[in-house]
């Protein structure tokens, strides 16, 4: 049985999970956009000091930088 359901913004640095779905359909828009899709491997890689930035590696080829606001809207599930 897989692991439960959280958000992105949940993540903790080197740690790595699937996309799920969004929540957000504007911000999934956005994301989409970039080729960021559900099923995608996310990886967080750090987060600012006040933890209201975070960047994530998106399919182990690129960065992202995104809101903790953004990311909340972002479902996962562990790998």
């Amino acid at each position: 049985m897989g692991s439960a359901l959280r958000n992105a913004s949940e993540l903790h640095p080197n740690e790595t999970s699937h996309i799920i779905r969004f929540e957000d359909m504007i911000i999934a828009g956005k994301l989409m956009a970039m080729g960021i899709l559900p099923h995608a491997q996310i990886e967080m890689v750090r987060r600012n000091a006040l933890g209201q930035t975070l960047i994530y590696r998106i399919n182990s080829r690129f960065k992202i930088a995104l809101r903790k606001d953004e990311a909340q809207t972002i479902i996962i599930q562990g790998l």
